[in-house]
């Protein structure tokens, strides 16, 4: 085990600072940075102290839009006023490759938004990754981060356990249509295309822990690293514990999966469901417990503008106030067009799930649960 590694690991410290090795991770217990009755006497994370956001006492209020950064905040910061409540998690998407724009997260920071970023690695393979191909891309978006002092929510290669991205797994479903037809064109998973066809859960693994080692080795203290795995099912995708690189290497778990109606012809077009949050997210949270307790955040979601849309909205919130192993939500609000079809998931795609998610957070009990300002809780000690 590499000094350099451990010596990033917040939960460690803690762990060290506040003698707590018999009860496991103490990031798990929100009480845990309770503990100790100084929060200047634990050793912080050099160089800014990232444990207070890695497991806050509210839940992150998040929001992820496409385009530029600063597009996104802006719709954030618009949303925000037409619900009346801040939100203080803004995710975005980028190529692996992209230079990190310091600028427009440093204003993320700034208006009191954590910045999260999804990596995508869309060109090289896995393994390339894993055997240094693209160390000098790596060093350089690294550095680049260290140099900004903020801190960072960062994911690569999300949903690594479906078959459609190319550091995806090839599974059945990238393959095959529901009549077990081959797909072809747009419609084939790209897991399942060139050498990414041969992508295996240790690949992915490999690749995770060499990207994270050299952004310990730089000294690189300010990443929150979020492993993102996706609800997908099918008989032929490997455990999730066999893509995990393991605790010393992950501060959060992201979560992503959608609240999708279908539509049944022969079934109403509206059916309210209250369990919908165990049904979409349930078996993955009982799987995630099997082999490790960090700390889980709903990292992308989403749901069709049907009726039953508000009270998708409704039971997540309430999903996330009332779980302890749960720190919030990231809601995909976007109107997306995907293999020719388009879906709007935006919570004010409808009147109804709008005036839904308003009076939520007009309701003291899961208003107080929610949101604060990242930047205001570092730097109040």
């Amino acid at each position: 085990m590499r000094n350099t590694r451990t010596l990033r690991t917040a939960a460690l410290l803690l762990a060290v600072a506040l003698g707590l090795s018999a009860c496991g991770d103490p990031a798990l217990d929100r009480g845990g940075y309770k503990v100790a009755k100084e929060m200047e006497a634990l050793t912080p994370v050099d160089p800014v102290d990232i444990r207070k956001l890695i497991w806050p006492e509210q839940d992150y209020l998040g929001l992820a839009y496409d385009d530029t950064i600063t597009s996104g905040m802006e719709r954030a910061q618009k949303f925000g006023e037409k619900v009346g409540k801040e939100h203080n998690l803004l995710k975005y998407f980028e190529e692996f490759g992209a230079t990190f724009n310091t600028e427009e997260n440093q204003t993320l920071w700034d208006e009191g938004f954590l910045p999260f970023v999804d990596v995508e690695p869309m060109e090289g393979t896995l393994r390339e990754f894993a055997d240094g191909h693209f160390d000098d891309e790596i060093r350089s978006y690294a550095l680049q981060v260290k140099k900004a002092n903020i801190p960072l929510a960062y994911s690569f290669g999300h949903e690594m356990n479906g078959w459609w991205y190319p550091w995806g797994y090839c599974s059945r479903k990238g393959h095959e249509t529901n009549s077990g037809e081959e797909k072809t064109g747009e419609n084939l998973g790209r897991a399942c295309v060139g050498e990414s066809k041969d992508n295996k859960p240790e690949d992915f693994v490999d690749a995770w822990r060499h990207l994270h080692d050299i952004f310990v080795d730089m000294g690189v203290g300010n990443v929150i690293w979020v492993w993102s795995p996706n609800t997908a099912k099918e008989d032929d995708i490997p455990p999730l514990k066999e893509f995990y690189p393991g605790d010393e290497y992950v501060d959060w778990i992201g979560v992503s999966g959608y609240m999708n109606e279908d539509k049944d012809p022969n079934s109403p077009i509206f059916k309210r469901d209250d369990k919908i949050v165990n049904r979409v997210f349930g078996d993955l949270f009982k799987e995630l417990k099997t082999f490790t307790k960090k700390p889980i955040i709903v990292a992308e979601t989403g749901s069709t503008a049907t009726e039953r849309k508000q009270w998708d909205i409704a039971n997540l919130i309430k999903a996330s106030a009332k779980r302890p192993d749960m720190l919030g939500f990231v809601w995909f609000n976007i109107e997306k067009e995907e293999f020719g079809k388009k879906t709007d998931f935006r919570i004010d795609a409808r009147p109804d799930s709008l005036k839904m998610y308003r009076n939520i957070f007009n309701a003291p009990k899961w208003d107080s649960k929610f949101g604060f300002n990242p930047k205001q809780l570092i730097n109040d000690d």
